[in-house]
């Protein structure tokens, strides 16, 4: 029996087109597991175990790619092995792995060497980004790393206004959002 497995590590994203993936690969709509907003690298995930659960010796388990499977070189080295026991493969759809081949096994671990890696680099690019924000004085919200804007910015603005330009005009110009500069107006006709 095929079974597939698809995942996405938040909620803002879509299974889509894995799933498309692996209905294209012959597996039924009714047969994938999948998990939605549950990061690569945890060991249990609510849809992988439950994938586990019925699989029989003979099976094949599909992913889109292997990095769906885990972002853990343990955790995947470890499940292949298990899988591999069991007698059951994993099929990756795009990278045309299979595990019931020494050289699909062989794939499988530099695959999930390079996930394990990729989640190592993202990690630290946040970690180098929060780390900016904080130098720069920038809030959660805001671009991190873009020092905040002056008052002397939206001044250019409202004196470009004055001065017959539109709200955009002026804003583009003294490179501030259009809506900082219509909040300062608005403040001014508070003010008056």
């Amino acid at each position: 029996m095929r079974y597939g497995y698809a995942r996405v590590s938040t909620t803002d994203q879509d299974l889509g087109s894995q799933t498309v993936k692996l209905t294209e690969a012959g597996v039924l709509h009714e047969n994938i597991f999948s998990d939605i907003g549950v990061s690569g690298s945890k060991k249990s995930r609510p849809g992988l175990d439950n994938l586990l659960s019925v699989l029989m010796p003979g099976d094949e388990v599909v992913v889109f790619r292997m990095d769906r499977l885990g972002r853990s070189l343990k955790n995947m080295i470890e499940l292949a092995d298990n899988l591999h026991q069991q007698g059951v493969t994993i099929v990756s759809v795009g990278e045309g792995i299979r595990t019931d081949q020494a050289l699909g096994r062989m794939m499988l671990q530099l695959f999930a060497l390079m996930a394990e890696w990729e989640r190592t680099y993202i990690i630290e690019r946040i970690n180098a980004g929060v780390e900016k924000a904080k130098r720069f004085g920038t809030k959660s919200g805001r671009a991190i790393g873009r020092p905040r804007r002056t008052g002397q910015a939206v001044s250019l603005a409202l004196k470009l206004i004055e001065d017959g330009h539109s709200h955009r005009s002026a804003a583009q110009i003294a490179r501030v959002s259009k809506s900082s500069v219509v909040r300062a107006l608005q403040r001014e006709q508070a003010a008056a």
